[in-house]
């Protein structure tokens, strides 16, 4: 059975990033019900990033392909690194994904390293995608963000562009008459949100569709 693997990083269980994953997760269910799709939400996981204990690299090292320390993400990283298909989905905080999301990366591509030929060595070849949800709005600093983030996916892949699903100026809230978002006004986050999110979350589901078209 082919499984498709989606690192979730965002914390909040019914807001953006939960919703989009949603769809895409009803994208592959589209096209086939024989993948096995595995979500992982990363705020449920106790871990932390690389260590740089440098284990991988020992000469003759048994970790060149997951991790070498155990912890909460032990099992999920070999999970991923031996799947068909990877989604990674995250907020967008300070102009980056969240830090789990982050570390989630390092622990998962760091071992594949390769110092010698100056490549990545992931033991299978994924299809990939990402999802992300953010406050901006302005489509070229996106891009350069985005650019930046994707670079070691695209390393590890063989260069191999993920589908990018990015829903902009997000609703961070379902009431905003009780938070302080002077910046935000209520009526144009609603304005935006009616205008653009049904179209985001059907992105979304197109990027499952896909996914599970190529693994297929």
């Amino acid at each position: 059975m082919k499984k498709i693997v989606i690192i979730d990083g965002g914390p909040r269980k019914t807001m953006n990033i939960a919703k989009l994953v949603e769809a895409f997760i009803k994208g592959v269910g589209s096209i086939s019900d024989d993948i096995e799709i595995k979500h992982v939400r990363l705020y449920d996981y106790d871990y932390k990033g690389c260590y740089s204990c440098l284990a991988c690299k020992v000469k003759g090292s048994k970790y060149h392909d997951v991790c070498a320390i155990k912890d909460g993400i032990t099992d999920v990283l070999k999970e991923t690194a031996y799947a068909d298909g990877l989604c990674i989905a995250s907020p967008i905080y300070f102009s980056d994904i969240s830090a789990q999301t982050k570390a989630f990366i390092e622990r998962l591509c760091y071992p594949w390293l390769d110092y010698n030929n100056v490549c990545m060595a992931p033991p299978k070849q994924l299809a990939t995608a990402t999802i992300y949800a953010m406050n901006d709005s302005l489509p070229e600093r996106i891009h350069e963000l985005l650019e930046r983030v994707e670079f070691i996916i695209r390393f590890a892949f063989g260069n191999q562009i993920p589908e990018r699903v990015a829903a902009l100026n997000t609703m961070q809230v379902k009431n905003y008459d009780r938070y302080d978002f002077g910046m935000f006004p209520k009526e144009m986050k609603e304005a935006w949100h009616e205008e653009h999110w049904k179209n985001d979350l059907q992105k979304a589901f197109d990027a499952g569709k896909h996914m599970a078209e190529k693994i297929c």
